[in-house]
């Protein structure tokens, strides 16, 4: 009996525990539920009924029972779409008397029971589109008259749709969106015969097989329109769109936005197109992705002279060819313009200038934003801005410019310069000196690093910049800060963006810096904070530092930055900050910090180790010695072989070199040593290979060391069968000698072809791991930071540094 009763409630308690464990996937904020895409197959129970919004988007729900909301009474806003509901049960939305939004489309509803939306007094906005209500339009189309207080409405039509008269109580509807089902849908005058009646302001039309001329003429108070062609039609219809705006002649327009019409015969836009537009009072006018090749200069003229009114317009996304600046000529016409786009258009026959030239710009007086990108293939020249005293934002980024040598004169209000993806290899330091009162710069990824580089006095790039706020330079291949760049008074400096570059040291700013609050140095090359860089952070105020992806060092020298990292709360990343310890392993440096006594007792255990050896070494003379001999047996073996060479007269180098580096690598992998010898050979260096440098007749030992003598640099290609190789070792041991006798601790480049850890890497190799390069060969575990490319460059760098300016460096 016992059993049955415990059995009994465990299947009333069953769906208690199925709705928790849904409500535990859900992300609850305040009174926000979150329950999207999380392929819920039913609406889950026992949520918290004091939410406002609901969101069940993107899952599988199939069917919405009746009294789901009823507790709900707070929600005001209630997302369904994107699902695969198929029914929805008469009382479905009972108890949900608050509710503004209902958003049902994108599903596969057949029907829509009477009297599913009774009740539903405060609802607004409805979009039922996308779904299969075919033949919802003519049997129940009573349905939506109750809505008294809906505003916007979105939903599907089929051919010889007309609006219902039953649709004229929705005296508030002011949004319709209308998704064609059928390419056969024909958008005439006729169809619409009873919505005049209604305050219809913004229209989109998702699809347009056809409209008529006279369309329009029963929308007598529309303000706004979209309308996306599309794609999959047998015949463009953008001529008939254009007709269709004959209505509006003498009318107030806000916006017309065309957009997505990408037929494969293309689109002039030329005088029979734009005569339809200028008689309007237009403010906003969007011409996205129509697959427009040309624009006619004489259309574009009629038409910037005649818009009395525009004030936006945007061009983007088409192929226009070859047409270059002439269009800019007429833009001054533009009495009222304050917003120019002119996006993703030039993608062919740009034009290639091989000097820079002045270029004058004429720009309407009103023009405030003016946004020209990834239409640009050219050199910089020196740009000239004319009636420019009201632009605050100039956006030029993507555009290929091969040359950064030019500067713009005339904009002096400019607040925000956008240069992201320019290719600066040359870049002048009056590029920036026309925009006196910049607030916001973005350069991101545009090859400043390698224009600092070739530019004397770079680091005047933003001298003349001194309100500015927030500098973006990341991904610029930036290895070290222009001298100066932030020694200025920037008062105003609140963010500085230099992640994603090749940084070694902390940026160094002025005294009268004080309103910094950011400064993002993630995945740079900095292996710790000095005490210099330490105190100037903290003499910049409130500042907060990003500093993940950063190689750092976790030993007994870097204790001052551990120590600091402890008590500083200015590095909001730093769960997420790693480094590298003594012993070779990396680690997150909040556990390092976290046990910091402990780490400071073993580095004073260190510095006290010495001294108790050299006592307790007396007595244990005999075994030291002994030990030594067998451990040192290489460093032995070097100074014997040393001393050999030495009685047959053997003439060491003195600091002259025959070669940039010597190549110790194990024969299995020969093949792609040699692809690596051509390529960096390639690159200018010349390389001590043992296949066609060693001297015949001579020993291994002896060649080696003649290798290592002529040579600034020692790589060794690090691979599992270079670690099984008693050769490779040999060569380690002798190396290591050599740079220790010589004082050339920094002579030796690792480059890791195969993934190896360091704690599998050979002792000799960990005892001098901070003393050496090492760079990882590209894998799939470092892409895309780490690419083939990037790799020879940090070899470069690598092999072209001098040995005492040579830091200890992982790269």
């Amino acid at each position: 009996m016992i059993i049955v009763v415990i059995y009994i409630w465990i299947l009333i308690l069953l769906p208690e525990v199925d709705g928790y464990i849904n409500e535990r996937k859900c992300n609850v904020h305040y009174n926000v539920v979150d329950c999207s895409r999380l392929a819920l197959t039913s609406i889950p129970k026992h949520l918290p009924t004091h939410a406002t919004s609901l969101d069940f988007s993107r899952n599988n729900i199939t069917v919405v029972r009746a009294f789901t909301f009823q507790d709900f009474q707070n929600v005001t806003e209630l997302h369904l779409e994107y699902n695969l509901i198929q029914s929805i049960d008469k009382m479905a939305f009972h108890g949900l008397q608050r509710l503004q939004q209902l958003h049902l489309g994108v599903n596969s509803l057949t029907m829509l029971p009477s009297g599913v939306f009774d009740n539903l007094n405060c609802l607004e906005y409805l979009s039922i589109d996308n779904n299969k209500l075919k033949d919802y339009q003519a049997n129940q189309i009573k349905e939506l008259s109750t809505l008294l207080s809906l505003r916007t409405f979105s939903f599907d039509i089929y051919p010889n749709f007309q609006f219902p008269g039953q649709w004229s109580t929705l005296t508030k509807l002011d949004h319709l969106m209308i998704f064609p089902k059928s390419k056969k849908v024909r958008f005439s005058k006729e169809m619409f015969a009873h919505i005049n009646v209604m305050p219809i302001t913004f229209l989109h039309l998702h699809k347009v097989p056809y409209i008529s001329e006279d369309f329009f003429e029963y929308f007598p108070k529309l303000n706004s329109i979209t309308l996306w062609p599309g794609s999959d039609l047998p015949n463009n219809p953008i001529n008939q769109i254009f007709r269709s705006f004959g209505v509006f002649k003498g009318k107030n327009i806000t916006n017309i936005e065309i957009a997505y019409s990408r037929f494969e015969n293309q689109f002039n836009l030329d005088y029979n197109q734009m005569k339809y537009l200028w008689p309007i009072c237009l403010k906003r006018l969007t011409l996205h992705d129509l697959y427009i090749t040309s624009i006619g200069l004489y259309a574009f003229q009629r038409f910037s002279v005649a818009s009395k009114c525009l004030e936006y317009l945007e061009v983007s996304e088409n192929i226009i060819l070859g047409q270059g600046g002439t269009l800019y000529g007429y833009i001054q016409n533009l009495k009222k313009m304050k917003v120019l786009k002119l996006l993703d258009n030039t993608r062919y026959n740009r034009l290639k200038r091989s000097e820079p030239k002045n270029l004058n710009v004429i720009l309407p007086r009103t023009l405030e934003e003016l946004y020209i990108e990834n239409d640009i293939h050219d050199y910089l020249c020196n740009v000239i801005f004319n009636n420019s005293l009201n632009l605050r934002v100039l956006s030029l980024k993507h555009n290929h410019m091969k040359s950064c040598k030019g500067s713009f004169k005339g904009a002096t209000n400019v607040e925000y310069f956008d240069m992201s993806g320019w290719t600066c290899t040359q870049v002048s330091v009056n590029l920036l000196y026309g925009f006196p009162n910049l607030r916001t710069l973005k350069a991101e990824a545009s090859l400043l690093g390698k224009g600092f580089k070739n530019t004397a006095n770079s680091g005047s790039f933003l001298s003349k910049s001194l309100k500015i706020r927030d500098v973006n330079l990341s991904s610029n291949k930036i290895t070290t800060i222009p001298k100066g760049l932030f020694i200025r008074p920037f008062e105003q400096l609140s963010s500085v963006n230099m992640s994603h570059n090749n940084l070694t040291v902390f940026p160094q700013f002025h005294s009268r810096i004080k309103q910094l609050k950011r400064i993002d140095l993630t995945f740079n090359a900095i292996t710790h904070l000095v005490e210099d860089d330490i105190d100037q952070i903290e003499k910049l105020g409130e500042v907060e530092l990003l500093l993940k992806g950063n190689p750092f060092q976790c030993t007994c020298k870097t204790l001052q930055f551990l120590k600091w990292l402890g008590e500083s709360k200015r590095v909001r990343d730093i769960l997420d900050v790693t480094c590298v310890t003594d012993t070779a392993s990396r680690t997150f440096m909040s556990e390092v910090i976290s046990d910091l006594k402990t780490f400071e007792i073993s580095c004073k255990t260190k510095f006290w180790l010495p001294f108790a050896v050299s006592i307790t070494s007396i007595v244990v003379l005999a075994i030291i010695l002994t030990v030594v001999f067998f451990r040192y047996k290489y460093a032995i073996e070097y100074f014997l072989l040393r001393f050999k060479m030495k009685m047959k007269n053997y003439n060491e180098l003195q600091q002259e070199y025959i070669y940039d580096a010597f190549i110790s690598y194990s024969h299995t992998d020969s093949v792609w040593v040699k692809q690596f010898h051509d390529k960096v050979n390639s690159m200018g260096f010349e390389l001590c290979l043992d296949a066609k440098d060693f001297i015949a007749g001579e020993s291994i030992a002896v060649n080696v060391i003649n290798a290592i003598d002529s040579s600034r640099k020692v790589i060794f290609i690090i691979t599992h069968d270079f670690l099984k190789s008693t050769w490779g070792s040999y060569e380690m041991e002798l190396t290591r000698m050599h740079a220790f006798q010589k004082g050339r601790e920094d002579m030796v480049i690792i480059v890791v072809k195969d993934k190896i850890k360091v704690s599998d890497m050979p002792k000799i190799l960990k005892s001098i791991w901070f003393k050496i390069i090492c760079i990882q060969w590209p894998n799939e575990d470092n892409l895309p930071y780490n690419t083939e490319e990037r790799f020879y460059e940090k070899l470069k760098i690598s092999l072209q540094q001098n040995e005492e300016s040579t830091g200890n460096v992982v790269i």
